[in-house]
Parts: structure tokens; sequence; C-alpha cells
């Protein structure tokens, strides 16, 4: 427990925030500004000032920060996550998408989860970032299967619940759990998940920015942020830590 108040603690310095923004290099901060900037401008041109659209687009700005920081494999990541995560839920309610939902409830819970590993495997590395690692045959074996049992477990509750694009929708829980868990034991393959996931959310929000939904002009752009970043991650992860896949 304790070293989990001292990870949140360190996740949410404002210190080590700083700290860790500084250590990016040009491209880096290239890919920062164009994230960050591609969310500010959706933002303006999509016209929707109410207290969703400004929402919308706080999810937007918090999640490009996380993202971005995921790519160095920095703790502060969480901190711009929750942020992200927590608006996310509130805009995903409102456009009763429910896997959307149900997802944005677990990645909240697990970016203290994630914070705890991190923050304990940096300290018994003596890094100040996380190690990437390459995910066992029969992990990936289980993995695949619980996609394929969760898919179609919320497929039952979407309809259920009368939700909106559920065959779409329905995919995004089981797959931010398998990336969400890849990251948190920082296995580098997550970044072939959050690909495959950020490219199905491009479809819904171009599918809810279409049909007038709330806030989906700032989530749409985001979407395309994400799958930008989700290729650079993957670069990062695996290429220039010289690692194989």
């Amino acid at each position: 427990m304790q070293e989990l108040m001292t990870g949140i603690k360190e996740a949410f310095s404002p210190k080590r925030n700083w700290k860790e923004l500084t250590e990016f290099n040009g491209k880096e901060y290239l890919l920062m500004f164009l994230m960050v900037g591609a969310s500010i401008v959706a933002f303006a041109l999509g016209g929707d000032y109410s207290w969703l659209g400004i929402l919308g687009g706080v999810t937007s700005i918090a999640t490009a920060m996380s993202l971005i920081l995921v790519d160095k494999g920095k703790l502060t990541n969480y901190m711009w996550g929750t942020i992200g995560s927590l608006a996310w839920l509130v805009v995903s309610i409102q456009n009763r998408l429910v896997g959307d939902i149900f997802s944005q409830v677990f990645y909240t819970v697990m970016q203290f989860v994630g914070i705890y590993f991190w923050y304990r495997a940096m300290n018994t590395t003596q890094k100040d970032s996380t190690d990437s690692r390459k995910i066992s045959k029969w992990l990936g074996v289980l993995i695949l299967a619980g996609l394929v049992a969760g898919y179609f477990l919320i497929v039952f509750i979407s309809h259920k619940a009368n939700g909106n694009q559920i065959w779409l929708d329905a995919t995004l829980l089981p797959l931010g759990i398998a990336g969400q868990v890849l990251m948190t034991f920082s296995y580098r393959s997550q970044w072939v998940v959050w690909i495959a996931l950020d490219l199905i959310n491009v479809l819904i929000w171009y599918n809810q920015l279409a049909s007038g939904g709330a806030a989906a002009t700032s989530m749409f752009v985001l979407q395309i942020i994400m799958t930008i970043n989700a290729f650079y991650g993957l670069y990062c992860w695996y290429k220039e830590n010289g690692l194989n896949a």
C-alpha cells in the first residue's frame, strides 16, 4: 500500500511531470505539439462549447499527453490517463456506447494498478522509465481466447442495454482489457492491440460524428491521433529499444 501511495504521489507530482516532459527529443516534441494542437483545433472547429463539448476537448488533450508519455515509458502518463479516462467515461455515457462505458471504468481503475507496477519496477531497476518485455506464446493464446469470450459477452449485454453500434462497440472492452494488462506489465505487444482498438474507434466515432453525437468532433480527431501515436509507440518499444518482435 505504501508503494502504491508513493507511486500515486510521484505520478501526480508537478515536479516529476515537468522533469519528464523536458526529457523528450525533437521529434517527440513535434509529435506532442501535433497531437495536442490537433485536439485544440478540433475542439475549436467543432463549435460545441457546451459542457460536454468542453469535456470532449479535455479528454482529447489529456489522452494525447498520456500517450506520448507512454511512448517514453514515463510514470506520469498515469496522471494524464486518469484525467482522460474519467472525462471519456462521461462522454461515453452521453453517447450510450455501452462497451466504451465499461472500457473507461476499467481504464480508470487500471491507471492506479499501472502506477503500482510501473513504480515498483522502476524502484527495482533504479531507472526513471519502464523496460519493455516480450510476451510468451501461451500468454498470447490465453489473451486471444479471452478476447473472443469477452466480445460475445459484451455483445449480449449491449443488446440488452439497447446500446449503439453494438458489433463494433463490443470490441472495445476486450481489446482495452488486453491492451491495458499488457501495458501494466510492460509487454511491448500492447501496441498491436492498441492499433486494432484505435482503428475500430476511428470508425465508431466517425459514425457518431455523422449522426451528430455529443462531443463527436473532438473524440473523432482523438481517435486519429491515438492511431498515429500507436504506430509511433510500436516503433519506440520495438525498434528504438533494439528488441525483436
